[in-house]
């Protein structure tokens, strides 16, 4: 049995201690083991209701950016509902839209809102300033059938999950540099934001010791970057806490665990965003390591994490 960290919240230390377990023989992420990771990934996919309906849509390939699928979930011709546009985890290099559904399938009854998933390119395959293409060409789509879908275009938002945080955070610094579409909200959820963590910022223990480390955080920023990260400069719109930052931003809502190796990031783009006029929510959870609402979905704080989100997104959306 693996030993458990005494700062990890009680109610956590038994589904932890059988994650860690399970996974003792994995190999270390890399660009080897890659291939080990997406087919597990793969079956990490929890049961989808039929209600409310699902529907995939491709987004053609323009001039200016590449094409990408997204599934529309609780859409109503008739209807004016708010929407967000959701962007999965998976360190930028792998998950897909599946992984999220049955989680956006209830969150759009929890918010009688239309959810956009947006089944982004994979790194390497795809660098991150190719991706954020994507997702603005995904925002424009959602404005421009936000009547047949059923969808009230003043109040599309975004929510990303660790990388999809990172995602998100970038759609909305490039929507707001473009200035074309406009977006009401971001929910950061634990978000993937600094290519510098695990490279040449090093989060003090135990942050980070559960569910996604430095090595795995540098292994991904590499390969969503194509370069080290960590370097002095960076191109513009592919290192979210490392973008120029505006009051044109929208309101923002944060949760991160005190044990995650973001949490530093996350608190320091929430203090950032702040200075710049921006409104934002913190949700500071102690004792929580990276994503512990997805392995410990029944614990009382998991389910008062998730509510948080959803009271938050609410008052924002």
């Amino acid at each position: 049995m693996t030993p458990i960290h005494p700062a990890v919240a009680p109610e956590l230390v038994e589904p932890l201690t059988a994650l860690l377990d399970a996974t003792a023989s994995n190999p270390p992420l890399s660009g080897k083991t890659l291939g080990f990771y997406r087919k597990r990934n793969k079956f990490n996919v929890s049961p989808v209701s039929d209600i409310p309906a699902m529907q995939p849509y491709d987004i053609g390939l323009s001039t200016e950016a590449p094409g990408v699928r997204v599934w529309v979930i609780n859409a109503s011709e008739n209807a004016k509902k708010p929407a967000l546009l959701h962007f999965h985890g998976g360190g930028f290099v792998m998950g897909s839209c599946q992984n999220g559904f049955s989680r956006m399938q209830q969150l759009a009854l929890d918010l009688d809102c239309v959810v956009v998933s947006v089944d982004y390119g994979l790194a390497p395959e795809m660098r991150i300033g190719e991706v954020v293409k994507q997702s603005h060409a995904a925002l424009t789509w959602t404005h421009q059938q936000s009547k047949s879908l059923g969808i009230d275009n003043t109040r599309i938002g975004l929510l990303g999950f660790s990388a999809g945080g990172g995602h998100a955070a970038l759609l909305a610094q490039y929507a707001a540099h473009r200035n074309e579409y406009a977006v009401k909200c971001q929910a950061l959820i634990y978000p993937m934001l600094d290519d510098r963590t695990g490279s040449t910022i090093f989060p003090e223990l135990p942050k980070g010791k559960y569910l996604w480390s430095a090595e795995q955080n540098q292994y991904g920023w590499q390969a969503a970057l194509g370069h080290t990260p960590g370097k002095d400069s960076i191109k513009p719109f592919t290192v979210p806490a490392r973008q120029p930052l505006s009051a044109s931003l929208p309101a923002t809502y944060i949760a991160v665990g005190d044990l995650d190796l973001f949490y530093d990031e996350n608190l320091e783009y929430a203090n950032a965003l702040q200075v710049s006029g921006v409104p934002v929510i913190l949700n500071d959870v102690p004792g929580a390591f990276h994503a512990f609402e997805s392995i410990a979905p029944e614990t009382e704080l998991a389910q008062r994490f998730n509510q948080a989100m959803v009271n938050a997104l609410k008052g924002i959306l």
